[in-house]
Order: C-alpha cells, then structure tokens, then sequence
C-alpha cells in the first residue's frame, strides 16, 4: 500500500507509519545474532508492504540493528527510504558523532543518513554546542541529510536549535493514548508552533494499552479494532507521526489498517481528554533525566 506522508512547511517529509527498530537484534548495547532470520523476514515485510521509514539507533543491539536493516536494504532502492539512527548521549562530543556517524553508515551498507538524532541531550558535564557543531559537520559533508532530537523538552530542543545552523526538523518522543508527558511539557504544543515533527514512540506501548470503554466504543463506529483507533488517534494529530514495531504479518497487516481514514476531531479530543488513567510521564525515558548544564 502506498503510506501517506506529512510535510512541514520547510519542506521536510516522513511517512505517517514507519518502523521502529527497537529490540532488533538485541537490547541496549548487546547483540543478539540467534533471530536474525526472525528479524530481517519482519523487515522485509514492512518493505514489501509500503513502508519506507526505519527508524534504529547505534544502541540497539549495540549497532545490530543498524546492521540487520542494511541487510533488508540490500538490493533495494536506496532512494525510496528514509533511515533514521540515532547517536546516544554519552558519544556526544565532536569526535564522538562523527565516528558514531561513521560506524553507522557501514552497518546500515550506505552513503548517507536521512535523518541523524540525539537519542536523548547530552550528558551532565558535556557541552551541546560541541554536539552541535558535530551535527552540523555531518550535515556540511553530506553524510546526514536532517538532523533532530529525540527525547527533548521545549527548551532543550530550543537550546540545541540555538547552536546549531542546520534545523532540528523532529522531536523522537514516547508518546500514545495513554503516555501523555508530551502534551504535559508542551512538547506537543511546541512542535507544532516551531515547524517540527512529532515521532511518537511506542505508540502502542509495546502491545499492552487498556482497551477502555470509549476506544471500543469508536472502534465499533468506525469499524475499526482498538488498535487502529489508538494509532490513527496520533496520525490524525497535526505534526504527528508514528514508528511501530510488526514482529508478525497479522500485527502489520493490522496496524497498516490504521492509515486511509481518520477520526473526527470530536473524537481525537473525547479520546485526549477521557482516556482513563493517563500517565504524565515516560516509563521508559522520562523527559526529566538529568543533562548538561545548558539545558
């Protein structure tokens, strides 16, 4: 199927639906080789059913993931995907972007990286105008086409944006039905109003959101299953796209049923305001970690 894509005004264009990499080939910086076929089969899916955004990070499965995704890519066209990696915050320093930039390029078998992130600020003790400088090097040598942040408040991004001559064209955040902590820090409202991308991570929360009442209800109007309504509540969002995980061809032919509609305004707001039990912060990356001292 052909996926629709959201573009900025400043020109910058990603797919409502992509793939998240998270947990491929192993966990936080610890390959694991033993479901490799497992993995590259889900990838190909993903490729053969449409989508065309990947997203993955030096630190999945210690750079395995990048190296699985490179393997699917193989013999495809380059030109029609969007990689997205991202660049842990310990490695921020100049030298340390740019072999990270480096080391990613080779595991993903490829020239260029569409969309380079910091995984979260930097460090306490580092200085994001030397991170800065870093992606903007990157940028200048045509080795990242775009560059972003991932886990940022408004004023972190706007302290990263300050240093930095390339836009921050996105903010990579957790974000779902449940998970509100963007709209709580008014990273929502700031993507928005700044001209940015909002990717909402694990917008399903790994596959454990509570079914309440009123999603089942609009489910059974539009007729739609839970899922779909929990993704398409984030696609329908101004700004807002998602990166999704399909592990089985049911759960990708069942999320792809998310795209091609869209639910009324009224119900994108009953769903924001009356979704029970909402969490105002991240249990995976809270936005208050601490960082370095510019932010």
């Amino acid at each position: 199927m052909r996926i629709p894509w959201k573009t900025l005004n400043s020109g910058f264009s990603l797919p409502a639906y992509g793939f998240g990499l998270s947990e491929v080939g192993g966990g936080s910086w610890q390959a694991d080789t033993s479901r490799d076929g497992e993995h590259i089969a889900a990838l190909n899916r993903a490729m053969d059913a449409g989508i065309r955004h990947f997203d993955t990070a030096q630190g999945y499965g210690a750079g395995h993931a990048e190296e699985l995704l490179g393997a699917a890519l193989s013999g495809r066209q380059r030109a029609e995907f969007v990689l997205a990696t991202k660049v842990s915050a310990v490695n921020q320093t100049y030298d340390g972007i740019m072999r990270a930039a480096e080391n990613s390029l080779r595991n993903l078998g490829t020239d260029h990286i569409d969309l380079y992130l910091m995984h979260t600020f930097p460090k306490p003790g580092m200085d994001i105008a030397e991170a800065m400088r870093g992606f903007n090097a990157l940028v200048d040598q045509g080795m990242v086409r775009h560059i972003g942040g991932a886990n940022l408040t408004p004023r972190r991004f706007t302290e990263a944006q300050r240093h930095s001559a390339a836009r921050l064209v996105c903010n990579q955040v957790h974000y779902n039905v449940r998970y509100r902590e963007p709209e709580v820090r008014g990273v929502v409202e700031h993507a928005r109003s700044n001209d940015v991308m909002l990717v909402a991570w694990r917008p399903l929360q790994a596959g454990h959101l509570p079914v309440p009442a009123l999603i089942l209800d609009i489910a059974q109007r539009y007729g739609r299953s839970p899922t779909q309504v929990a993704l398409n509540w984030l696609i329908s969002q101004r700004n807002v796209v998602v990166i999704c995980k399909s592990s089985t061809p049911e759960h990708l032919e069942e999320n792809l049923g998310a795209l091609g509609w869209a639910l009324d305004v009224e119900d994108v707001e009953w769903i924001r305001r009356d979704f029970p039990n909402q969490i105002t912060a991240s249990d995976t990356v809270p936005m208050d970690y601490p960082a370095a001292s510019a932010a």
